[in-house]
């Protein structure tokens, strides 16, 4: 039996476009059991996502908790001593990622956002 079920969804319906597409019963192992369960509250400032205690690295779900409209948060690496963001949550959006080993993750956005992150292991 696998260790971790998900899904994922996506509906569009915007004057003539409609589409859809999804992905459900998708299944993955841990190699270790363990997580990583934080809240971070945001600002431009860089925020580092650890997962120094996580002996591998797994599927990573992002949540930002805002419910203001400006509330955005970009999670990213830090290249060259600076921050490239990869992925853009507006206030209440949820992503779902594998992450890399041996990277570490950054995150910034305005000020007052919250951001979830939960790291499994891999």
């Amino acid at each position: 039996m696998p260790d971790i079920t998900f899904q994922a969804a996506i509906n569009v319906s915007k004057d003539y476009l409609i589409d859809g597409v999804s992905a459900s019963g998708v299944t993955a192992n841990m190699t270790n059991v363990g997580m990583n369960s934080l809240t971070f509250a945001l600002s431009s400032s860089v925020t580092s996502i650890t997962t120094a205690n996580l002996t591998s690295i797994g599927l990573a779900f992002f949540r930002n908790l805002s419910t203001a409209t400006a509330s955005t948060c970009t999670i990213g690496i830090e290249a060259g001593g600076s921050f490239t963001g990869f992925c853009t949550l507006r206030a209440g959006e949820p992503a779902l990622l594998r992450l890399t080993a041996g990277t570490e993750y950054k995150a910034v956005g305005t000020a007052g956002t919250r951001l979830r992150v939960d790291i499994t292991e891999g």
